[in-house]
């Protein structure tokens, strides 16, 4: 999945395997909101938390991305 279509799909409350944590609530700055996606590096399909391997095309080049 493109980096577009998830943003779309964000955007129009479609679930897509992003994560939305607590805010800290230690850090005295008020309320923040960071959306982490986790996606295949190689082809850009999303994937859940602990996805070794892309079911996509099999890749193992998994990334981590924090958005605040």
């Amino acid at each position: 999945m493109s980096l577009s279509t998830l943003l779309s799909d964000l955007f129009s409350g479609s679930d897509t395997g992003t994560e939305l944590p607590d805010a800290n609530a230690d850090s005295g700055e008020g309320i923040s909101s960071v959306t982490v996606v986790r996606e295949c590096r190689h082809c850009g399909t999303n994937v859940s938390a602990g996805t070794a391997q892309c079911p996509t095309c099999d890749s193992d080049e998994i990334v981590t991305y924090s958005i605040e």
